[in-house]
């Protein structure tokens, strides 16, 4: 028997238990693996010291009987040798399965300036400094034999009133049809364009501190369901000169929830809304609601996201997207709105470079009224340099959106709006990063010749475990 042959699974089973990872062990069993692992290093030295010795004998006399006899007493060590090596890697993958289900997560921390609407000036501009607690993001990834897996994401945030408030952001679960098709059904993020699907609540994951202030989650002012609860298909496919790849979407349409008058407007004021203007109405003072624990109107949202990645240039992705939903609006008046958007984005990221931007196109049609179709727009652009471990970055945002649409009128974040910002990011490690940002912000759409202008400073200290 060729004796190559057999050092041939024994460095598959050494390989397969050298990468079988023992991280999320319970902290009182980390000695007994890091004492196994120790064992495993020592055994695995021994194969290759007798696997060199094997060839060179192989080499020298393949007929001689001595060389023959020292071939087997090397075999026989290899066999015990394989049969340490298997029992070890039984032992680690036994205490991985006993440590539960691995926990992963982001978290920031961070300090604010910034002269947006306050109301503790009574209307004068005045500069609010302070330290701010972020996100705490915990997220799970279970999978459940081949084809089963599972997606969980509990966000934890402080509020305003000193309280934390708590998020089930995401919880689908999936099944693999094959390699081009995926489907989910759950509560996940509404795949259109880029920024939306590349970057979730871990603030560790994106460049800068912000997102596109229009393409801020529900909760924070955004003018878009970041949030879908439904069916989700999605998959991706080689060809010829590159790679493609699709999603496709139905679920829950959200509706807009107003503020009613005199009622928590320093709540309402975390999305925009401007007590100056708005105080003692109703429109302006409205946000999304997802609706994720359904509803009963039996209302929904389609869409559909499609990209191409050439092989010409790495790093490209450009695609199209689209969003259809009936959007209503609570008491006193209630309005209902077709939205329709359409749009397409562009990102490029390559080292050194990364740069992405996005349009969005409104074209709403008022279904409760006779004020008929309104357009509006929003869109941005972003660009960073990567040197090492710094990103220096700018962006520009911009939206028009038409304030005779009920959609954008009711929502207190439905106004247009112009950003610049630009900031550095500088990588710690490759788990956590601190970040400077700087922006100025002009919003409009406030009433006859109001406007509102401010800047702001954040630093942001941002984690990955």
């Amino acid at each position: 028997m060729n004796l190559t042959r057999r050092i041939i699974p024994a460095g598959v089973i050494a390989l397969a238990v050298a990468l079988a990872p023992p991280a999320y062990a319970q902290s009182s069993d980390a000695a007994k693996i890091s004492e196994l692992e120790k064992k495993l290093e020592r055994s695995l030295e021994l194969i290759n010291q007798l696997s060199e010795k094997i060839r060179k004998i192989e080499q020298a006399s393949a007929n001689n009987r001595d060389a023959q006899t020292k071939t087997a007493q090397h075999a026989e060590k290899i066999e015990a040798i394989e049969k340490h090596v298997s029992e070890i890697g039984g032992s680690l993958s036994r205490r991985a399965e006993e440590s539960g289900l691995p926990i992963h997560g982001f978290a920031d921390v961070g300090l604010v300036m910034s002269r947006e609407d306050n109301p503790s000036f009574k209307g004068r501009k005045g500069a609010v400094l302070g330290t701010s607690l972020g996100a705490l993001d915990l997220y799970l990834t279970p999978r459940f034999g081949d084809r089963v897996k599972a997606l969980i994401e509990l966000v934890f945030e402080a509020e305003e009133n000193g309280g934390t408030a708590a998020d089930l952001e995401r919880l689908q679960v999936g099944y693999i049809f094959s390699d081009a098709a995926t489907g989910w059904l759950g509560r996940f993020h509404t795949p259109y364009g880029y920024w939306n699907t590349a970057f979730h609540h871990g603030a560790q994951l994106q460049t800068s501190i912000l997102r596109p202030r229009f393409l801020d989650f529900e909760h924070d002012g955004g003018i878009l369901p970041a949030h879908t609860t439904g069916i989700w298909l999605t998959g991706t496919q080689g060809i010829d000169r590159g790679r493609i790849g699709y999603d496709v979407f139905a679920g829950n349409a959200p509706q807009i929830t107003r503020v009613a008058a005199g009622s928590n407007l320093a709540a309402a004021n975390r999305t925009g809304f401007s007590p100056a203007v708005n105080a003692g109405t109703y429109a302006g003072s409205g946000r999304l609601d997802p609706l994720h624990a359904g509803g009963t109107t039996q209302r929904t949202s389609i869409g559909f996201n499609a990209w191409f990645e050439p092989t010409a240039v790495h790093g490209l992705r450009g695609g199209l997207h689209g969003l259809r939903a009936e959007i209503v609006d609570n008491a006193p008046v209630t309005n209902q709105t077709l939205v329709q958007m359409l749009g397409g984005y562009l990102a490029y990221m390559s080292d050194p470079w990364e740069a992405m931007g996005e349009y969005y196109r409104f074209r709403n049609n008022d279904r409760s009224g006779a004020t008929g179709t309104h357009g509006s727009w929003a869109a941005y652009a972003q660009i960073g340099y990567n040197m090492r471990r710094w990103t220096p970055f700018a962006r520009v945002e911009r939206s028009r959106l038409d304030q005779t649409d009920n959609y954008f009128g009711v929502q207190a974040s439905g106004r247009s709006y112009q950003r610049i910002a630009a900031g550095l990011r500088y990588d710690v490690d490759p788990k956590a990063a601190l970040k400077v940002e700087f922006n100025s912000t002009r919003k409009e759409d406030l009433g006859p010749g109001l406007t509102d202008r401010f800047p702001e400073l954040r630093i942001q200290y941002a984690i990955h475990f």
